[in-house]
């Protein structure tokens, strides 16, 4: 018998529903989905707050899934770690109950699964993240089976607290222009210096050196964490030709001034 292989996927800030896939010889299929995969809650110290996560068997077959929170940091990169109980900053992991953490969804079924967050007095004011993953078990091969490959699936929604009235802190670092392949793309860096994690939302501007508007470009509705510092990747709608730009960033982090920067670039 070849030796049983597990290889498991995380998924995080994906669509409402997402699939996950078990093969073996006998092609068999697991599909599963979680909603929702972020869930933003406002807290005090010494409270309890409870929610809900909604799971969804699509596949033909049983599943087992166990469900427990852990702790998650973020790449320079944007891409998310998760890392179980080690410790990381600003962590909530500790203050999460979920409630069923182990059970079986038979085909089609929808369950509800109950989290509470109970954050310990004397908490300072900020805020706070951890992630409620769900992921599934393979069952035990059958005896005398041969030739079975089990992958397992991993879902993490992402849950963050937020204590008290905090002032988001951030700033633009820089940025440069990214030639990937056919396409191009602006990198910038962006820290977050304050006790609370903050959402990208604004716009970049692309203009000639006369001030003529070439490009206008959202953000990306993605996070940065508390004391931390990332880049963030906004594609290019259309591909700049030879010449030097001026890019205009302006970015809303939920202070009364919006953050910006201006920098000229040079294409080659």
């Amino acid at each position: 018998m070849r030796r049983h292989q597990v290889r498991i996927l995380f998924i995080l800030f994906q669509s409402l529903f997402i699939g996950l896939f078990l093969f073996s010889d006998l092609a068999a299929q697991i599909y599963f989905g979680v909603s929702p995969i972020r869930v933003e809650l406002k807290a005090k110290p010494g409270s309890q707050v409870t929610d809900v996560f909604y799971v969804r068997n699509n596949s033909a077959r049983p599943i087992r899934l166990k469900v427990y929170a852990e702790n998650w940091f973020m790449k320079e990169d944007g891409a998310p770690a998760f890392i179980g109980n080690r410790e990381v900053s600003f962590s909530c992991r500790e203050w999460i109950k979920v409630n069923p953490s182990d059970f079986r969804l038979q085909p089609g079924e929808m369950k509800t699964v109950r989290f509470t967050v109970s954050v310990p007095e004397a908490t300072e004011a900020g805020g706070y993240h951890a992630a409620v993953s769900f992921e599934s078990v393979p069952e035990a091969p059958e005896a005398g089976a041969r030739g079975q490959v089990a992958i397992t699936g991993k879902i993490a929604a992402a849950v963050y607290v937020v204590l008290g009235k905090v002032q988001p802190e951030g700033s633009l670092e820089d940025l440069v222009l990214e030639e990937r392949g056919d396409s191009q793309l602006i990198k910038l860096r962006v820290g977050n210096s304050g006790r609370t994690h903050f959402r990208l939302k604004g716009e970049t501007t692309v203009k000639s050196t006369e001030g003529k508007k070439i490009l206008k470009l959202d953000f990306p509705d993605e996070v940065v964490l508390p004391k931390a510092e990332r880049y963030v990747f906004i594609p290019l709608k259309e591909k700049l030709t030879a010449g030097n730009y001026k890019v205009e960033v302006r970015l809303d982090i939920g202070r009364d001034e919006l953050l910006g920067l201006e920098k000229e670039i040079i294409v080659n």
